[in-house]
């Protein structure tokens, strides 16, 4: 499937109210904030939340380390780097018809989300780490190692002012801890987007446990 043919199958779905709350996840340059724009972009704003989460990752993470990788420090491929309650009870507070604050960055200032717009759309990794229960759908995306690290250089150094030097040394931690903790999010997801060598290739998980067999292969 591919991304035009997806997104015309969500607006589809949403607008016919099969999914009223969709969940959009995957690992770091996944191209998962992208799509999840596209998306929103291709919806009445008038009834549509974006509620991103990466403002949901919590700034001491470099407090604790990985268990089965102590020389390194925590990043957001474990849960405990995400504030996972506040998250979950802001989803539920839009869910209700509760307006919420987003915590503000310094990439995006905080807005307020109205919880009169009956469509949610939860883009960011923290997603993975969420009860599946909260969502109508989800979907996860992923890249192989080198697209991830050309994009990273790609975004980090222009859009979070980041030294490509840092990109390049913590990249093969990042990797080794999705392979480690966040990859298994993936089984969670009812729909795979592969965009290694960034092209598109979507596939409903049916036979989730074959497929991901299929496509891990770095």
């Amino acid at each position: 499937m591919k991304k035009k043919e997806l997104v015309d199958k969500l607006v589809s779905e949403i607008e016919t109210g099969k999914v009223k709350t969709l969940g959009i996840y995957g690992h770091g340059a996944s191209g998962k904030s992208t799509f999840a724009k596209e998306l929103f972009q291709a919806l009445d704003s008038e009834k549509v939340n974006l509620l991103e989460t990466d403002p949901y990752i919590t700034s001491n993470r470099h407090l604790v380390v990985p268990k089965e990788l102590p020389d390194q420090k925590v990043t957001a491929c474990l849960p405990v780097a995400h504030e996972l309650a506040s998250l979950q009870r802001d989803i539920l507070a839009l869910e209700a018809g509760m307006d919420i604050l987003t915590i503000d960055e310094p990439w995006k200032p905080s807005q307020v989300l109205s919880g009169s717009k009956p469509i949610l759309l939860v883009e960011g990794m923290s997603v993975g780490f969420l009860p599946k229960e909260l969502f109508d759908k989800t979907i996860c995306f992923y890249t192989d190692e080198e697209t991830e690290l050309k994009r990273r250089l790609a975004r980090d150094t222009t859009m979070r002012n980041r030294d490509a030097s840092f990109i390049l040394a913590s990249h093969q931690m990042r990797r080794e801890q999705y392979l480690q903790y966040y990859r298994e999010t993936e089984s969670k997801a009812d729909i795979l987007v592969d965009q290694s060598e960034n092209k598109f290739k979507a596939k409903i998980t049916r036979n989730i446990s074959y497929y991901i067999g299929e496509k891990t292969k770095f």
